[in-house]
């Protein structure tokens, strides 16, 4: 009787706390490995909706570009893309002083996008966007309507203005960063996207027009608010500008954001070629 109770003993402190710590490591060791799925799905889902803004932002280019090409037999007066095309290449970065435009003033150090420690350091005052001139289009006002006179606008508004003290399409579909709408070009809260708010009527039109104008009330968010973590630098192929100057022209849409998980911010960037249509044969 004493040896068959003997043989019941229970387990030991030492084989309970082995088991508890065996549990544990399996737990934590799936816990990680689940967390590491939802970050790896996060990281993707969030590359995406940069590339989306970058396939965004170069067919607006293309666009732009391939209806300059079609009205270059038309008069100056009569291209309504020439406005455009000359806005965002007027402020293109020149070869010979890219190197000047990118040098770190304070440390004499190269700025090299892929070398942050935070997106901040682009968006500092007098950093790589101040440097090359950084805009962004608002793609939302790309798709044209005709008015009577054959010309094209969006929402009233023509793409080229003829008149004085009246806000031509180009000045609301292309933003500059410069001292004014710094507070436009933000580094991202989330992923690089651009926020709209609602498109303010152009001091030549007013609301309840016939022709198109934005109505009072009406909640048309055409705007940009805030280019989060995207932006574009031109440069020019040579250093000279007009129309014998530059060849073609490098757009740098360039996107950076702190993808979760990571510890050095995420970027990617696409170059579009587009050339000349001043200069092409």
């Amino acid at each position: 009787m004493r040896r068959h109770l003997k043989s019941k003993r229970g387990d030991t402190l030492i084989e309970v706390m082995l088991s508890i710590s065996i549990f544990a490591f399996v737990a934590m060791l799936t816990i990680n490995m689940m967390n590491d799925g939802i970050n790896t799905a996060q990281r993707t889902l969030e590359a995406e909706m940069a590339r989306n803004e970058i396939d965004a932002q170069a067919e607006a280019l293309r666009f732009i570009h391939n209806n300059y090409v079609a009205e270059r037999q038309k008069l100056e007066s009569e291209s309504q893309f020439r406005t455009i095309w000359n806005k965002i290449t007027s402020k293109a970065i020149r070869p010979s002083v890219t190197a000047a435009e990118m040098a770190d003033t304070d440390s004499g150090k190269s700025f090299d996008i892929n070398d942050m420690k935070s997106c901040d350091e682009a968006y500092a005052s007098n950093a790589h966007l101040d440097r090359f001139h950084a805009f962004i289009l608002n793609t939302r006002l790309i798709m044209p309507e005709l008015s009577t006179d054959g010309r094209f606008k969006y929402l009233g508004l023509r793409y080229d203005s003829k008149t004085a003290g009246e806000d031509s399409l180009a000045d609301h579909m292309i933003v500059y960063r410069n001292n004014d709408t710094k507070g436009v070009f933000n580094a991202p809260s989330l992923y690089p996207r651009l926020i709209f708010k609602k498109l303010v009527p152009s001091a030549g039109s007013s609301s309840n027009s016939a022709d198109g104008g934005l109505d009072e009330g009406e909640d048309i968010y055409n705007s940009i608010s805030r280019a989060e973590g995207v932006w574009i630098d031109a440069v020019s192929n040579i250093d000279t500008y007009g129309k014998t100057g530059a060849d073609y022209y490098d757009f740098y849409i360039r996107t950076c954001w702190q993808a979760v998980g990571q510890s050095v911010p995420s970027t990617i960037t696409t170059v579009v070629r587009l050339y000349n249509p001043e200069v092409m044969e």
